[in-house]
């Protein structure tokens, strides 16, 4: 081979290796385009589920509102509480129509735990004669 033929691959090869990399690079640059997207959606996303959990906690609230006002409203139809005996009053059961309460969730609590003296406890020593009748004197009183 001559070197103008050699020159002529090398040159070739040089620009299909440009070709290739420009091609790469307009690929990287709409993959990562592409990526923004989708974490942007999966953050709409999350942000519609909490608004959706924070609507269904409003509705329950302004349900439970209302609730109590009309209960309030009401005439009383029972003796004053002070006249009834002492029983918890029953809660009125949810209707057909009603949402059921989801479970609240909880936030994890941090506990802490001491461990208790390393030595041995002593036992209480038995009062002397005396302090036990001045004790029964002091209750006698009361």
């Amino acid at each position: 081979m001559s070197s103008l033929t050699q020159l002529e691959q090398i040159q070739k090869k040089k620009a299909e290796l440009k070709n290739d990399l420009q091609s790469m690079e307009q690929k990287e640059r709409a993959l990562g385009e592409s990526i923004k997207v989708l974490e942007e959606r999966m953050t709409i996303h999350d942000l519609e589920e909490r608004v959706k959990a924070k609507r269904a906690v409003v509705e329950r609230l302004e349900f439970r509102k209302k609730d109590l006002e009309k209960r309030l409203k009401e005439p009383q139809k029972n003796p004053e509480p002070s006249q009834m005996p002492h029983r918890p009053t029953p809660t009125p059961a949810p209707q057909a129509a009603e949402k059921v309460e989801e479970p609240q969730r909880r936030e994890p609590m941090e506990v802490t735990v001491s461990a208790a003296p390393a030595g041995p406890q002593q036992p209480k020593k038995p009062e002397g004669k005396k302090e036990k009748q001045e004790e029964k004197k002091k209750r006698k009183w009361f």
